[in-house]
């Protein structure tokens, strides 16, 4: 049993996050204070919502492979999918993708990592489960 592996968003994504978030409430609190209608108040309180639900879903967002399978981790969400169910992982687009048995895909989040060395991780993880099964 090995200390499972987790991906959290970099540091560069957080950042960026951060500035949208900023950038959000600047315009959230402009249409609030200078706006004269309820519409426009609404609206300002719903992006200070908007910018702050989304940057507390980057700050909390990762995936986490353990010995018995993945988790991914969103501010709403919590999936889990066991580790025997993926054949392979590998790189679509710039996103990894995993290859279940069903013939399904899993993409996974991205997470502001290079999609390679994600894909090289998860699919390593993936191959420890083919060779820990054959043992038994």
């Amino acid at each position: 049993m090995g200390a499972p592996t987790v991906f959290r968003m970099t540091g560069w994504f957080k950042i960026a996050s951060a500035i949208a978030t900023i950038l959000l409430a600047a315009a959230g609190g402009s249409l609030f204070f200078n706006g004269d209608a309820a519409l426009y108040r609404g609206a300002g309180v719903a992006l200070l919502v908007f910018g702050a639900i989304g940057f507390a879903d980057t700050l909390l967002s990762r995936m986490v492979l353990d010995d018995d399978g993945i988790e991914i981790v969103s501010l709403v969400r919590r999936t889990r999918y066991s580790r025997d169910e993926f054949e392979s992982a590998k790189v679509d687009g710039g996103i990894v993708v995993l290859k279940r048995r069903d013939g399904g895909w899993v993409k996974l989040p991205d997470t502001g990592r290079n999609s390679l060395a994600v894909r090289n991780t998860v699919h390593a993880w993936i191959r420890r489960g083919k060779s820990g099964d054959q043992k038994e």
